[in-house]
């Protein structure tokens, strides 16, 4: 896609997400739509969907990128794609610490009363949505440059939008974070992935 048109898109999440910050700052419920898809979700609920929704929600967990983070580090290695480490690691562990840093900036309380597990901390921006989009979708960017997947492309974004979307919606079957917390995760996670893509695509021509 071309940069100036990715350049627009991240001013309108960036726009989008300070509109959610400031309008979930010190407030203990839901705001704009929350209540309303939570209480539709809810009252939908069964045994075996739950239990799918635990197994996709581990996908965007602290645990899975520590085990997959590993794997592909191994591989990147093995394989001399030296290249994508580097994007990969700046992308995760900084959409990770700056998670962290809004979490304790805007320390929005948990949606506790629709709670099917159990969760700390604060809960916007949600953690997994925000990381998940950071993480996969930095690594389907470096999977699609390469030449041999240039014909099945599509079916890379297809595949990581959708993980991306699945794992944001356990955190809200879930109950652990209101859809709010996931949107703001999103448009987080995909300007820390952009600007991850533009650093490195730079210091790449300037020959760094």
């Amino acid at each position: 896609m071309d940069k100036k048109i990715m350049i627009v898109i991240s001013i309108i999440f960036f726009i989008i997400f300070l509109s959610l910050a400031f309008s979930i700052k010190d407030v203990d419920k839901g705001v704009l739509f929350d209540e309303s898809i939570m209480e539709w979700i809810h009252k939908n609920i069964n045994s075996n969907m739950t239990i799918v929704m635990k197994g996709i929600t581990f996908l965007g967990s602290t645990y899975f990128f520590m085990i997959a983070g590993a794997l592909i580090l191994f591989y990147f290695i093995k394989t001399k794609h030296y290249e994508g480490i580097f994007p990969l690691l700046f992308s995760t562990i900084g959409s990770f610490s700056l998670n962290a840093i809004l979490k304790h900036i805007f320390t929005r309380t948990r949606p506790i009363e629709y709670f099917l597990i159990h969760q700390g901390g604060y809960s916007f921006p949600s953690g997994h949505a925000m990381v998940s989009m950071s993480f996969y979708t930095t690594m389907t960017y470096l999977i699609v440059k390469n030449k041999k997947y240039k014909n099945k492309n599509y079916l890379f974004w297809i595949l990581n939008f959708l993980i991306v979307g699945l794992i944001g919606f356990s955190r809200t079957y879930l109950g652990v974070h209101w859809p709010t917390d996931v949107l703001g995760g999103y448009m987080m996670g995909f300007l820390v992935c952009f600007f991850t893509i533009f650093l490195f695509s730079h210091k790449k021509k300037e020959g760094f």
